[in-house]
């Protein structure tokens, strides 16, 4: 995310990357920003992660299933 604002200042700062062609070079900035930072507050909460999840390390072996793979 700090990246972004890196580009987006220096997009802002350069006139040549943000005039003809490239207006929409700082609104790209903009969007990274504000995704990373949605994504980055949905992480926090807690639902982006699997700490919460309570799931065992690793799925036990079946025991009545097969015992070879074919």
């Amino acid at each position: 995310m700090s990246l972004w604002a890196v580009a987006l200042a220096v997009s802002l700062l350069v006139p040549a990357l943000h005039q003809g062609g490239r207006q929409w070079w700082p609104w790209t900035c903009v969007a990274g920003i504000a995704g990373g930072g949605l994504a980055l507050f949905y992480v926090r909460r807690g639902r982006g992660n699997a700490t919460g999840a309570h799931l065992p390390a690793r799925s036990p072996l079946p025991t009545d299933g097969p015992e070879s793979g074919t």
